[in-house]
């Protein structure tokens, strides 16, 4: 037992599935079926049944034959007997095969696995009952039985294996019995001793039943390829028919001149007309006469499907409009021609789609892809699309146009302090008053934030845009009143025109935001034409840019030191830091051209931390009671990491932090309260000073003042150097110190440049001043001697 399981196991695990799968090739079952098995089944014995009138009457002539040539030469009334019970075998199975055979509930034909069993014991008891005489009577018959038998028999072993082929069960059963009978009845005769016959004669049984599983095997492809077919049919026709009683869609169909020659009701319904009054009606004319006359797609698309029909050319979703019952309908059609036998055209067949919703939804899309959802103009995709007509007509008088870029100036302030809400409808009202002005033909559009642009066709003339461009100004400038806030904006213009400043959308862009960007240098609220000066400006800028990463990387920087001077006591109480660049070309450049630069492209943050460990680093070696004024500017300032920066400056340098005092601008507190609170209550809580500088120049709001911790107002040069002469200014200067006074904290005046300045700055009750009467900036090596001469000038003589 142990050797033979593996070997039992092994067997089925290798020829197990090939066995089921040949068995499932020749026989119906439900596992492979499912509910067509018992139709297979019926239809089996149907195909064996149909065959009927052939077997009883080959049975009938060879029974006849047998019983004649052997009529008194064996027992008469077992002849008769074996005849008759042949003969009435075939008709009790005629009828009785036939009840096998049932009808189900929707009228197809079934039968019984059991019916199959049946009939295959039918079939093996009546072979044997066949092959009772030959066995018996073959071994005693003379020469001319014997050819008789032997014929008989290959024909009935012939015969019956391929009409019992439907059937692969019955016909190996009915084989294999006539088969060992042929060879009973050679071992019972003379013939015994002759191996060739019997083994021709296994041969034989052998071809015929692999010819039987080979029939059965095609009839049960083909029953199963029936079966498909007409559940494909069945599956078919119930889509067509669900379709046209619930879809939207509807089929239709035409002879060979155009004639409507099936009409469902989904389509008349479609064109709101009786079905009957649409049967041979032309299907193209039908469809002109309700095209949309106002409307120029209508009649392309209809010459589409002309043309399409007239050469027999397939279609897919050509869109057409139609007017049914007074109202405008998309239908979206499909179809392909018909052929008859001889593969001429037949007619057209195919389905129409009402598509109206789905293309009122993609004209809004496209609309709002154009659309800016704010203002209702022009979006940056339509703008830009627009313009690119520039290259298209290059060549054409239509290429020349003017150019516009409007920036509103103090926007973001009105955002950030107002809230965004009110900012979207000051957008919203400045999109209507440039609607209001642009010229006919224009394109203006809103390509993001508060940028707007204005594209003029054929429109170069200088004095003409730059009539506009006053125009828009002092229109944009007048007050707007939104909800319970009243606003004052104003705006900066660029033009650039073409071809005379660039000839492609590109060059022309580039060109109008340089002029922008020069609008706004010049002072905001004014408008600049491009000219040759800004392109080489803005390469300067570029080439300034790199040159400026190149410093940074080299550290081509040095600190110089400005001293500020106390008033009262007249001394020196400390420096502020100005950073120089050594440029190796050019030599030494003043903050004023770089760092507007460093401060565009981040590199302000690195320059900025370089110089407060550099200053520190310098002020360590000066006198204990002076300080160290360093700048930090409004994006350093913001930075996450600023109070760590200072740390580490001073613990690298051993400066104690009283020592150090840090210069801010307002614009650098307001973007962010909260966060730049946190940050100075931080850096004071480390002893280190906080000044405000160039106090009156921003938004110097009182409340502000009220919420930073500061401990000095730093006063703007542009109010000093007009003290002496400018009263507003001198009220400015005095307000400031007053201010600073009440709020108690100290004040330093910047660019002090005459002796008459420092006396009235003294008068008003100014703490400190700075400026080239005390001093120029120095480099650090400078600073010693500096202040021993300044120690011997104030020294007793």
């Amino acid at each position: 037992m142990s050797l033979l399981h593996p070997l039992r196991e092994s067997w089925s695990a290798r020829w197990r599935p090939r066995w089921e799968a040949a068995r499932n090739a020749v026989t119906s079952r439900e596992s492979v079926d499912g509910p067509q098995a018992a139709h297979f089944r019926a239809m089996q014995i149907t195909a064996v049944r149909r065959l009927f009138p052939l077997v009883i009457l080959g049975n009938v002539v060879n029974t006849v034959a047998i019983t004649a040539t052997f009529w008194g030469r064996i027992d008469t009334f077992w002849l008769a007997l074996w005849s008759l019970v042949v003969v009435l075998g075939l008709g009790v199975a005629q009828v009785w095969w036939g009840s096998f055979v049932r009808r189900s509930a929707q009228g197809r034909a079934t039968a019984s696995p059991k019916a199959l069993r049946t009939l295959t014991i039918h079939v093996a008891l009546y072979a044997a009952v066949w092959m009772a005489v030959p066995v018996t009577v073959f071994p005693s018959a003379d020469h001319t039985g014997e050819m008789l038998l032997g014929t008989v028999t290959v024909g009935m072993l012939c015969a019956g294996g391929f009409i019992l082929s439907a059937h692969v069960m019955a016909a190996c059963a009915y084989v294999l019995i006539m088969s060992l009978g042929s060879v009973l009845a050679l071992m019972m005769s003379h013939y015994s001793s002759q191996w060739s016959l019997v083994t021709l004669l296994l041969v034989y049984a052998g071809t015929i039943t692999a010819m039987v599983v080979a029939s059965a095997r095609v009839y049960m492809s083909r029953l199963r390829a029936e079966a498909e077919t007409e559940r494909q049919a069945q599956l078919i026709d119930l889509l067509l028919r669900d379709f046209e009683e619930h879809a939207s869609d509807w089929l239709w169909e035409t002879g060979l001149l155009g004639q409507l020659r099936h009409v469902s009701a989904r389509q008349a319904q479609a064109l709101a007309l009786r079905p009957g009054s649409l049967m041979q009606v032309s299907f193209l004319d039908l469809l002109e006469a309700r095209l949309p006359p106002d409307l120029p797609e209508a009649s392309e698309a209809h010459a589409r499907l002309r043309g399409c029909m007239q050469q027999w050319q397939a279609f897919r979703d050509l869109e057409m409009p139609v007017v049914v019952a007074g109202e405008l309908r998309w239908w979206s059609l499909t179809a392909k021609p018909l052929v008859d036998e001889r593969g001429a055209p037949a007619g057209w067949r195919g389905v129409g789609s009402d598509i109206t919703e789905a293309r009122r939804a993609r004209d809004e899309l496209a609309r709002l892809a154009n659309v800016d959802a704010l203002t209702g103009l022009a979006n940056r995709h339509r703008f830009g699309r627009e313009l690119s007509r520039l290259r298209d007509v290059a060549s054409a008088p239509s290429a020349s146009c003017a150019l516009l870029f409007l920036d509103l100036d103090n926007f973001k302030n009105i955002n950030d302090s107002l809230g965004h809400a009110v900012g979207d409808q000051l957008l919203r009202c400045v999109g209507d008053r440039l609607c209001g002005i642009a010229p006919e033909g224009s394109v203006l559009a809103r390509l993001g934030g508060d940028e707007f642009a204005l594209l003029l066709w054929a429109q170069t003339d200088p004095l003409a845009v730059d009539t506009l461009c006053r125009h828009m100004l002092e229109m944009l400038s007048e007050p707007y009143q939104l909800e319970d806030v009243r606003v004052e904006v104003r705006a900066s213009i660029g033009v650039a025109l073409a071809p005379r400043d660039g000839s492609d959308p590109e060059s022309l862009l580039k060109c109008a935001d340089l002029a922008l960007y020069a609008a706004k240098a010049g002072g905001r609220n004014t408008y600049r034409f491009f000219d040759s000066a800004m392109a080489e400006n803005a390469r300067a800028r570029v080439r300034l840019q790199h040159e400026l990463g190149v410093a940074l990387a080299k550290e081509q920087f040095a600190v110089y030191y400005q001293p500020q001077y106390h008033l009262t006591t007249r001394e020196v109480i400390g420096f502020e830091a100005l950073v120089r660049w050594q440029h190796s070309e050019r030599g030494l450049i003043g903050p004023g051209e770089f760092i507007p630069v460093a401060e565009e492209t981040g590199q302000i943050v690195p320059l900025g931390t370089w110089v407060l460990r550099q200053a520190c680093r310098d002020a360590v070696h000066w006198p204990a009671h002076l300080r160290v004024s360093v700048n930090l500017s409004a994006v350093q300032f913001r930075s996450s990491s600023v109070v760590d920066v200072v740390d580490m400056a001073l613990a690298d340098s051993g400066l104690p932090p009283e020592r150090l005092e840090l210069e801010v601008t307002e614009s650098a507190l307001i973007e962010d309260h909260e966060g730049a609170q946190s940050t100075l209550m931080a850096l004071r809580s480390r002893g280190i000073r906080v000044a405000l500088d160039d106090f009156g120049t921003g938004y110097s709001s009182l409340a502000y003042l009220r919420r930073f911790p500061m401990d000095k107002l730093k006063i703007d040069g542009m109010f000093v150097r007009s003290l002496d002469s400018d009263q507003d200014a001198q009220a400015v200067v005095t307000a400031i110190i007053r201010l600073a006074k009440a709020l108690r904290l100290d004040t330093t005046a910047e660019g002090v440049e005459t002796k008459e300045q420092m006396v009235m700055l003294k008068a008003l009750g100014c703490d400190d001043v700075q400026g080239y009467l005390i001093s120029r900036p120095m480099p650090a090596a400078q600073v010693q001697p500096y202040l021993a001469r300044s120690a011997e000038a104030l020294a007793p003589a």
